[in-house]
């Protein structure tokens, strides 16, 4: 409910902000390939049995991987939405160096242990544009950003005897800003997007950093930077997770 609160208050201070008609109208998708680098630690937190704190790397294996995401947008004079999809999925395999306690399961030393860790992520969100000046060949804006972010996490470990499965589900509620230059009518760009938030010793961030090329009309190439840095504690799991690394990508646009 207090999430739900201070998005809605968010929302409400921007409604405020004077409208001034501005041109535009576009539609479009982008699909972009990362290459993220993962880190972070995991435990259960039962009030009764508890949990051992363990590192996702180096006590169960679990290893990088690349994946595909993709949005789709409309902009309407100043206000833009867009609608993105993040799945990735990560498995190790490793005999475990000492004792973890996860959920009612106790895996031993010198177990091995297969462990998945699976992220859906699914992001809605609103960017307010104050600023969308044009000068001469040259474009800029410079906007705020509501938006909810919708994690759905698994993380499973399995031996020869035993597993345990443990989910998470929360939705985030971020604000940010946005702002981004083209030159020579848009035809090279580079664009930036920051949102957050912390609560209740919770946080999530999240950078889209990227520049791009329009070899042909309504066709973008596109590579950048895109981190994700969450800690939640919901559904009596804990899990601190950063993803960060480059992406290529594509838009189409009309």
């Amino acid at each position: 409910m207090k999430r739900i609160l201070i998005l809605t208050a968010i929302l409400s201070l921007m409604a405020a902000v004077p409208a001034h008609a501005l041109p535009g109208f576009e539609v479009g998708a982008r699909g972009m390939y990362w290459f993220p680098d993962l880190s972070g630690t995991v435990k259960t937190t039962d009030p009764v049995i508890g949990g051992t704190e363990f590192n996702i790397k180096d006590d169960v294996g679990i290893g990088d991987e690349n994946f595909p995401s993709g949005e789709v947008y409309l902009r309407v004079s100043r206000v833009t939405f867009r609608v993105g999809y993040t799945p990735v999925k990560f498995d190790g395999n490793r005999q475990l160096s000492r004792e973890i306690r996860f959920g009612d399961q106790i895996f031993s030393v010198s177990d091995n242990v297969v462990s998945h860790l699976d992220l859906k992520m699914i992001d809605g969100e609103v960017q307010f544009d104050l600023l969308r000046p044009d000068v001469a060949a040259v474009s800029f804006y410079l906007g705020l950003i509501a938006k909810v972010k919708y994690v759905d996490g698994t993380v499973e470990l399995r031996d020869s005897v035993r597993t345990e499965t443990r989910d998470f589900k929360a939705p985030i509620p971020m604000v940010g800003v946005a702002a981004g230059v083209g030159f020579l009518k848009d035809m090279v760009r580079a664009d930036a997007r920051v949102t957050g938030i912390a609560y209740s010793g919770n946080h999530l961030y999240e950078v889209d950093a990227y520049a791009s090329f329009a070899p042909l009309p309504f066709i973008r190439i596109q590579g950048g930077y895109r981190l994700i840095n969450l800690k939640t504690d919901e559904d009596d799991i804990e899990a601190t997770l950063k993803l960060k690394g480059p992406y290529v990508g594509a838009q189409i646009s009309f």
